[in-house]
C-alpha cells in the first residue's frame, strides 16, 4: 500500500499576550523581519508589509553573511484583522520554488492567545516536511518577539 505524501498540515501555540500584539508580528515590517526567518542561524535582508486585503509582505532573507538567497511574496487574500488572516505565499530560492496557502487564526484564551496555522497545497511530502520545520522556527520567533514586548 502506498501513502499518499503530506501536502498540508496544521500547528498551533499559545502566547501569553492579547491577539493584537500577535496580530502585529504578521503585519508590522519591524516585528516581521524578527521572527519569519526558517533557520535562526540566517539573517534578513530586507522586509515589507503592506497591511491591508489584497496587501502582504515581501521578505528577502538567507544564510549570513548576505540573506538574499531566498525571496518571499505574500497576498493577503483574507485580511480580518486581530481574527484571521489568509496568505498565499511564494518562497522561491537558489534550489526550490514552492507555493502555499497558509491560514493564520487567533483565538482569544485565558490570558493569552491561541494561533492556529494550517499550511496547505505543498508540492509534495519533502516540502511540507522542510516547511513545517520552518515554520515551527517561526512560530518560536514569534515568542521571542512577544517575550521582548512586541
Amino acid at each position: 500500500m502506498t501513502t499518499a505524501p503530506l501536502l498540508s498540515f496544521d500547528l498551533d501555540r499559545t502566547y501569553p499576550a492579547p491577539p493584537e500584539r500577535v496580530w502585529a508580528a504578521f503585519t508590522r515590517a519591524e516585528l516581521l523581519e524578527r521572527w519569519v526567518l526558517p533557520d535562526p542561524e540566517w539573517r534578513v535582508s530586507g522586509c515589507e508589509v503592506d497591511a491591508r486585503a489584497g496587501g502582504g509582505y515581501r521578505v528577502r532573507f538567507g544564510p549570513r553573511p548576505a540573506g538574499d538567497a531566498y525571496l518571499e511574496t505574500a497576498t493577503f487574500s483574507v485580511f480580518e484583522p486581530v481574527a484571521r488572516l489568509v496568505l498565499d505565499v511564494t518562497t522561491t530560492g537558489e534550489d526550490m520554488s514552492e507555493t502555499s496557502r497558509c491560514t493564520v487564526l487567533l483565538v482569544p484564551v485565558d490570558g493569552g492567545t491561541r494561533l492556529d496555522l494550517t499550511v496547505e497545497g505543498l508540492s509534495g511530502g519533502q516540502a511540507a516536511e522542510d516547511m513545517r520545520t520552518g515554520w515551527q522556527w517561526c512560530l518560536e520567533g514569534i515568542a521571542t518577539v512577544l517575550d521582548a514586548g512586541a
